[in-house]
């Protein structure tokens, strides 16, 4: 994101959208390998309010703070591909990528706290 920020203040339109739709393909990622982590917990029977390893709250917790991060990642996505069709096409200028990744960052900013919170605090160590 900041490549395609730093290309688009530069004028390198080209080079911005690539770095967008790369960025866009990250969180693509982390969708789909979240949704598949989610998919294997439900396997394992972890509920909103059952968690057969622990805390039944476990499940309630997790499913609500990466789900509501996994919905500003989609929105992200969404945005950041609109932003690069736009600004490819000279609708857009560079202060509106820049602010796309002001969005984005905070998104990325949430998943600092998130992770640690999540994965590694309920980690039990044995």
């Amino acid at each position: 994101m900041v490549a395609a920020v730093r290309a688009a203040k530069l004028g390198r339109r080209r080079q911005s959208v690539g770095w967008l739709l790369a960025t866009v393909l990250g969180g693509l990622t982390f969708d789909i390998l979240h949704l598949r982590e989610w998919l294997g917990l439900i396997k394992e029977g972890v509920r909103l309010f059952q968690n057969p390893w622990g805390t039944p709250l476990f499940g309630a917790a997790f499913f609500s703070l990466t789900g509501l991060h996994m919905t500003h990642v989609t929105v992200g996505v969404v945005y950041l591909s609109v932003v690069a069709w736009g600004f490819g096409r000279n609708k857009f200028n560079s202060d509106d990528v820049e602010i796309s990744g002001l969005y984005w960052h905070f998104v990325d900013l949430v998943w600092m706290f998130i992770f640690p919170l999540v994965y590694l605090l309920s980690a039990q160590v044995h």
